[in-house]
């Protein structure tokens, strides 16, 4: 005869310390955890092998640190610098809040970065393009980008726009 559709949500299994938790609820919930783990891992190789090509001193910097032992030097190495390339597509950062603790750079290369509504702390901070850029920047209201010794804030309803290799740097 079976289980009809509409009562498998109540089949229940006890849990820890007698509570009781649902069969459905749990699977969706290792479904969810999973997926989010995949995305997440994807999202993290990804990011690898692009740092690889584009930055492998930076790599290396990260391989020799994890090589040392040195837990404080892989941290820094690590966590030390937020590096942001638009290559020739699009990057937008609307309403974040991000901080490196040496340096961060937004580099629009020849697509374009958009920031706004958003708050960036570094020590060095630089926003624009590098050499032989042709794209542009965008930084409209509500933005604040601060490093150690300067802040610039833009209103809302303002905004600054960056192309070719103009760039505003921070310390």
């Amino acid at each position: 005869m079976g289980i009809p559709n509409a009562y498998i949500y109540s089949i229940t299994v006890v849990g820890f310390r007698g509570r009781v938790v649902p069969i459905l609820e749990t699977f969706f919930t290792g479904l969810a955890v999973r997926g989010v783990y995949d995305l997440t891992k994807e999202g993290a190789v990804r990011a690898y092998d692009a740092l690889k090509t584009s930055r492998p001193d930076l790599i290396e910097k990260v391989d020799e640190a994890a090589k040392s032992g040195d837990d404080e030097a892989l941290r820094d190495a690590i966590v030390g610098a937020l590096e942001v390339a638009a290559a020739t597509g699009q990057v937008q950062i609307q309403g974040a809040f991000l901080s490196a603790a040496k340096q961060a750079t937004f580099d629009h290369q020849q697509g374009t970065i958009t920031i706004g509504g958003t708050s960036i702390h570094a020590p060095t901070l630089v926003t624009g393009g590098g050499a032989g850029a042709t794209g542009e920047t965008v930084i409209t209201g509500g933005t604040v980008l601060s490093s150690s010794g300067t802040s610039v804030n833009v209103g809302h309803g303002a905004s600054i726009r960056m192309t070719g290799g103009a760039s505003i740097k921070q310390t």
